[in-house]
């Protein structure tokens, strides 16, 4: 049987495995599918999580609910010996493991860009996950809630300080979605007012 192993369930890992599940008759081949998460996150959601406009179970997609002729093994492939036809598999808990595959489909997708700027390695937050959009929301929440309790001054004007960096569609929809989440915080904190926002 013709093995086909799939890196990383991002969206195009996801669907290649769902319309395989389609379109290959019964024993035709066997699919395999690598990723840490149990889920496909759909990333245009994450701008509407961070912001609170959607609960983050509306932006992921359970592999098991959807994939259920594809085996699924939670772990990363960590090698590849095309060559031999092999991948090696870092599971989230045990040894790793050889697989050997007759097509491989590599879609492990993307992760944030630090440019070479001093401190964005150090102090930047990425938007490509659940767990990301999550913290950024709470991140902020905490901040207005600080800023609240502090008389005027340089801390508290780091605390209502949001910078978005990357002016793309993605960046252009977070610094959005972040305006509108302070306005609707604001509502909650007489002691702030719009104009002490910095964005």
């Amino acid at each position: 049987m013709t093995k086909i192993l799939i890196v990383g369930a991002g969206y195009a890992g996801f669907y290649t495995a769902w319309k395989l599940e389609k379109w290959l008759r019964h024993g035709e081949a066997e699919v395999t599918i690598v990723d840490p998460r149990p889920y496909m996150t759909y990333q245009p959601f994450l701008p509407e999580i961070a912001a609170g406009s959607i609960e983050a179970r509306h932006a992921i997609v359970p592999l098991r609910s959807h994939l259920k002729k594809t085996h699924i093994v939670a772990g990363k492939v960590t090698a590849v010996n095309h060559a031999k036809k092999s991948a090696t598999i870092t599971p989230e808990d045990g040894a790793k493991y050889a697989v050997d595959y007759d097509h491989i489909v590599y879609t492990a997708g993307s992760v944030s860009r630090t440019f070479p700027i001093p401190g964005i390695a150090e102090k930047a937050i990425g938007l490509k996950t659940i767990e990301e959009a999550i913290y950024v929301r709470d991140r902020m929440l905490n901040d207005f809630d600080k800023a609240a309790g502090m008389p005027p001054g340089p801390e508290r004007e780091r605390l209502l300080t949001v910078v978005v960096i990357g002016g793309g569609f993605a960046g252009i929809e977070i610094f959005a979605e972040l305006r509108s989440l302070a306005s609707a915080i604001l509502k909650d904190y007489p002691e702030l007012t719009f104009d002490d926002t910095h964005f």
